[in-house]
């Protein structure tokens, strides 16, 4: 018979009062990861959601900028630049038919802050348009036609003449695109902006 010496002993009484883990603490183990992981799960699925939405209101806005770039630079270069009262109802490209709103190509406008509610006065009568959440223009007799109607899109220009010595007339015109599902759209910034340069063809 082999007699325990005390180290033996003392391991021996260690492994008598280890019992390992019971099944209720391997549960509450299992469950812990479980949250963890669904937690976990639940940020990325959202993450990717945000970036997925924020990609497509991007692509829209580029659109939508270069849709209203390509019709300011399709107006009538001299007769969308004279002044407001004398130019014809073409030059008007607001969708809104009031007086005051066809400004065709004479430079102003204003890029920010964004107008949210059709203004009345300002340096964005006739430099803002609205579109609905398939990207088509809001329409009305005045602003208040359109008072009823919460837009998607708001899309902003400003039109600049360019100083240039013994050449033809230039205007920069820069249009911001402004989406009120985008992330940023509470930070009244812009989703897009677009600038291009227009040249008197005569």
């Amino acid at each position: 018979m082999r007699h325990l010496t005390y180290g033996n002993q003392a391991a021996m009484r260690i492994l008598r009062d280890t019992h390992g883990s019971t099944l209720a603490e391997t549960m509450i183990a299992v469950l812990v990861a479980l949250v963890g992981v669904f937690s976990l799960g639940g940020v990325i699925f959202q993450a990717m959601t945000t970036n997925k939405n924020q990609g497509t209101e991007v692509t829209r806005a580029t659109i939508y900028a270069q849709d209203k770039i390509e019709k300011l630079l399709s107006l009538d270069f001299s007769s969308c630049t004279q002044t407001a009262s004398s130019q014809p109802a073409g030059c008007n490209t607001t969708g809104i038919a009031a007086s005051g709103w066809t400004q065709g190509l004479l430079a102003s406008g204003a890029l920010s802050p964004m107008q949210a509610t059709c203004p009345s006065s300002g340096a964005s009568v006739g430099y803002v348009d609205y579109l609905d959440t398939n990207g088509i223009q809001l329409t009305g007799t005045s602003c208040s036609a359109l008072s009823g109607t919460a837009p998607s899109y708001i899309r902003m220009w400003q039109i600049t003449d360019v100083t240039t010595t013994g050449a033809p007339a230039i205007k920069n015109v820069t249009v911001a695109v402004y989406s009120q599902n985008a992330v940023n759209a509470a930070g009244g910034k812009p989703v897009i902006i677009v600038t291009s340069l227009l040249s008197n063809p005569n």
